[in-house]
């Protein structure tokens, strides 16, 4: 695993953190505009806590490909 590849992972999981919480809370004010007729949804707004689970998944996966593609030895 190079060390650029490293440095473009790492630094879009901000940015993946960010989309994943700006359509999960999109959702769920979308879903409370539909709550004024019948069924009213009582929770509480879990955006913040999707996004980080989901960018918690990502950066796990880099754990994995990083321990997948360890560099080889330079002994012979």
């Amino acid at each position: 695993m190079t060390k650029r590849f490293t440095t473009i992972y790492l630094a879009l999981a901000p940015v993946l953190f960010g989309l994943s919480w700006y359509i999960s809370h999109r959702l769920y004010l979308r879903f409370m505009a539909f709550g004024s007729g019948t069924f009213e949804y009582k929770g509480d707004d879990r955006s913040l806590i999707y996004a980080s689970m989901f960018t918690g998944v990502y950066l796990a996966a880099y754990l994995v490909i990083r321990d997948l593609y360890k560099p080889q030895s330079k002994e012979k």
